[in-house]
């Protein structure tokens, strides 16, 4: 605990010191744009669906290319480790993926990207890498680089002239979040090319790695700008000294309100967003943006509703507190009152449970969960009897979804004992069960036969979004 003391302390002495010079440096990385291109053509889910679309559209009938998206999606890049000294609920878990975008970001060339990785993959891995990566850069340079490098740098000279504002506005925003940062380490904003003028763009923070796609003809660059001051709020909110994550969970944990833990979970992408979406657009062009700020109605809603009360913290050079905390809860419940009954909500963080005995039935099944619903944070377990699964299903205090796909007539007899709420309800096969448990815990229980009944389920849960209070059995 002094060793945490002791950071806390340095860290708030670091701030007047590096208040007036923080560096925000605006860069294209060739690397980092291949690679990206790589995850686009493979859909991942941090890409933009329109460079999706695009590259779909330019490469439609090349086996060739198939075959090197399909070798790339296979590749292991994600190795975890845990940080344990901070809460379960922030971000404990770190990836190994961080370092490779890092690496991506500050690389000019491909080969100077591998020397700077290696001992994060293994080498036969590594290998794999750079040369699907080489062979990638050939479509690359055909498909997008050779007609939009002079317009993405033209970007790029556009929003450095925002530099300035960019470093005022950390200041003011990382006193708020009250975070760890040094004056020696800035923010690289690495920015990749969207062809076109309209359309999706995504983002991603890795450190003081920005990653921010760029339309090539876009003309809102306060508005990107913004987006880039979003990134940069999740990573002061990752940086917040371990016992002021503590003690801001304590704020949330201590409050009553039934919209507590949805609040909590929010908070991180309300925040970014009331403040880099919000505040920082209006810093920056003296108006607030009449766009959307957000594409999910939750994180959107709740940006905007905490705008008013961070741009007054801001303006009062305050940190987040426990006042701060609890309005904060009032409005989520306030502007969500049905979030509590949710599946999408619920299910964003949620332990699942189910008997699957081999490992492509338990691919089978959290692909047809992530189908429907986005799971931002999942643990499953099975068997669903396991002590070691039964203790969790006791104690976890995350949303719990039960998936009843075998060992049915022992299993229901045990989920009886566990939840009186079950006591006298006739089980029945595909058939969807929801209640508030005594910990006030949302559990959901789906009893499918077969594949084909668990799919006619989440889709039922979809298209209902809530579940009934007022009974068990929802369909």
């Amino acid at each position: 605990m002094k060793k945490v003391l002791i950071i806390a302390v340095l860290c708030l002495l670091f701030q007047p010191a590096f208040a007036q010079t923080i560096g925000f440096q605006f860069k294209v990385s060739k690397p980092y744009c291949v690679f990206n291109f790589l995850e686009a053509a493979s859909y991942n889910h941090t890409t933009s669906g329109t460079l999706q679309q695009f590259i779909d559209e330019k490469t439609a009938g090349d086996k060739e290319f198939a075959q090197l998206v399909d070798d790339f999606a296979r590749i292991q890049m994600d190795y975890q480790f845990r940080r344990e000294e901070f809460p379960a609920n922030r971000r404990q878990t770190r990836t190994t993926y961080d370092f490779i975008d890092i690496a991506l970001v500050n690389s000019s060339t491909i080969p100077e990207f591998r020397d700077r990785i290696i001992g994060i993959l293994p080498n036969s891995e590594l290998q794999k890498l750079i040369s699907m990566m080489q062979k990638a850069e050939v479509y690359y340079d055909r498909l997008i680089w050779k007609d939009n490098e002079a317009k993405i740098n033209a970007q790029r000279i556009a929003l450095e002239k925002y530099t300035q504002q960019c470093s005022e506005s950390f200041t003011k925003i990382n006193r708020f979040y009250n975070s760890c940062w040094i004056a020696e380490m800035p923010f690289i904003v690495a920015l990749y090319p969207i062809p076109g003028n309209s359309g999706s763009s995504t983002a991603t923070p890795h450190a003081n790695s920005l990653c921010i796609g760029v339309l090539t003809d876009e003309t809102d660059h306060a508005g990107r700008i913004g987006v880039v001051l979003h990134e940069m709020c999740h990573v002061l909110y990752d940086e917040q000294p371990g016992e002021f994550q503590h003690t801001l969970e304590s704020y949330f944990t201590e409050n009553k309100s039934p919209y507590s833990q949805f609040a909590y979970n929010f908070l991180d992408e309300g925040l970014a967003t009331a403040l880099g979406n919000g505040w920082a657009y209006n810093y920056l062009s003296g108006e607030v943006d009449p766009n959307p700020w957000y594409n999910n109605e939750y994180i959107d809603g709740f940006g905007k509703a905490l705008y008013p009360m961070v741009a007054e913290y801001v303006a009062a050079n305050k940190q987040i507190d426990r006042d701060f905390v609890n309005k904060a809860i009032d409005l989520f419940g306030k502007t969500f009152p049905n979030s509590i009954t949710d599946y999408g909500i619920l299910l964003n963080r949620v332990s699942v449970y189910c008997d699957a005995e081999t490992m492509p039935e338990i691919d089978a099944l959290t692909k047809s969960l992530s189908h429907y619903f986005q799971m931002t944070n999942r643990s499953l377990s099975s068997p669903i009897l396991d002590p070691t699964a039964w203790n969790y299903l006791t104690n976890s205090n995350q949303t719990q979804l039960i998936v009843l796909d075998r060992n049915f007539e022992a299993t229901i007899k045990e989920l009886k004992k566990l939840f009186p709420e079950l006591s006298k309800v006739k089980m029945q096969p595909n058939k969807i069960y929801s209640f508030f448990d005594a910990k006030k815990r949302a559990v959901i229980i789906l009893y499918a036969t077969d594949k084909t009944n668990l799919e006619t389920l989440l889709k039922e849960m979809k298209t209902k979004k809530y579940f009934d209070q007022t009974k068990v059995v929802q369909n």
